[in-house]
């Protein structure tokens, strides 16, 4: 089942420079400009029965992070099928995040599972259902696509019948609904993200025209009350004066495959989040990574994945502008993690090569550990890299 982000893109919508005032209150030009970010998701359909809708599933079978700064927005589309294995309002989890809402302390748990996955700070969560989805792109006249084929599908227990031709379609906010639960082209939940992030992109531009401003305010307060979010709808409109001409960056997070889960591609993740997220280290880390060789640090990437990871971090951290570790492979197993020799200097944990080895795990999403004695030796940090 299908969600989307199109909440974010209509109650964020245009520029209102008159004054408007009634449910929502009065705001003015002029809105904030510091960073907002928030994950948004959407419950699924739970069925009772033959054609009975029970109400909201427990599922968020897609999830998204929008950052917004200023006139910028950016959205990071996270496949329902992604592996979380860490802390949540209810205790540890390890499963798909699809379910963490259901399992892993409701929106809370997902938004603090989105924080730990990507490395950035998550503020709020705004979760929908499909009647807010409908609601938001029949606000500006639906959207229009062109499909390579004919999109037929049939699922008569939950009353689904999708036939739309191939070519030019103009979708309305239910068929717009089908066009994004669609999943049979490609086989897998990644094709559905692109269709997702499209259909966002094409209400947003729309958005943006002067004929819709009058209805976004309206058509937010319409859906505010049944969404479940922490975002007050007033900061929401504050924000409105900004965003007149969004520029809209979107992506899906980069994955590979592991059995049935999908999992973080961590060589891709340094440049995508400096890339597409803007988050690189700060001035000082930066400092001590470049540095280090100079101190006499020494650093291995110590390659066990059996699917070439060392190489592909080392063009990462030269693309970071990082002097990039010595590679060496070793024997496939073990799990990624950064370790450093324990005792390393009086001043413990305060060491340089304690200090570049936290640089390194944050930067990587990696564990950091200690050890009495680092294998293979001869090096003050070792970035182990195990099995994708």
């Amino acid at each position: 089942m299908a969600l989307l982000t199109l909440a974010g893109a209509l109650a964020y919508g245009p520029q209102l420079r008159e004054v408007q005032v009634g449910l929502f209150g009065a705001y003015q030009g002029g809105g904030p400009s510091e960073e907002l970010s928030l994950v948004v998701a959407a419950r699924d359909t739970e069925y009772c029965g033959y054609h009975t809708a029970c109400g909201p599933g427990l599922r968020t079978d897609t999830i998204f992070y929008i950052r917004l700064r200023g006139s910028e927005a950016t959205v990071v589309a996270i496949p329902r099928d992604l592996r979380y294995n860490g802390e949540t309002p209810t205790g540890f989890y390890d499963g798909k995040i699809n379910a963490v809402y259901e399992r892993g302390g409701g929106a809370e748990g997902l938004r603090l599972a989105v924080e730990n996955l990507l490395g950035v700070p998550v503020q709020h969560y705004m979760i929908l259902t499909f009647e807010a989805v409908m609601k938001l792109v029949n606000a500006v006249d639906g959207v229009d696509v062109v499909l390579p084929y004919p999109m037929k599908y049939t699922d008569r227990a939950a009353g689904l019948y999708i036939d739309f031709p191939a070519g030019p379609v103009h979708l309305d906010g239910k068929d717009a609904v089908k066009y994004m639960r669609f999943r049979r082209w490609e086989g897998s939940d990644l094709g559905r993200l692109d269709r997702i992030k499209e259909v966002m992109g094409l209400a947003l531009r729309k958005a943006q025209s002067p004929r819709y401003w009058s209805r976004l305010p309206g058509v937010a307060g319409a859906v505010w009350n049944a969404l479940e979010t922490t975002l007050p709808l007033t900061e929401a409109l504050q924000r409105l004066p900004n965003l007149r001409s969004l520029a809209l960056k979107s992506a899906t997070l980069p994955t590979l495959e592991e059995g049935n889960f999908l999992v973080i591609d961590q060589a891709a993740m340094p440049s995508f989040t400096a890339g597409l997220l803007g988050y690189t280290p700060d001035a000082e880390v930066m400092a001590r990574l470049v540095q280090a060789e100079a101190l006499g640090l020494k650093t291995l990437l110590f390659d066990q994945s059996g699917a070439g990871l060392g190489e592909q971090y080392r063009q990462g951290f030269i693309e970071l502008g990082i002097p990039p570790p010595e590679v060496q492979a070793g024997e496939v197993g073990g799990t990624s993690m950064v370790l450093v020799r324990s005792g390393v200097s009086i001043v413990g944990r305060d060491s340089p090569a304690f200090l570049l080895a936290k640089d390194y795990a944050d930067l990587l999403h990696l564990p950091l550990q200690t050890r009495i004695r680092l294998e293979p030796r001869g090096y003050d940090v070792i970035i182990v890299l195990g099995p994708p």
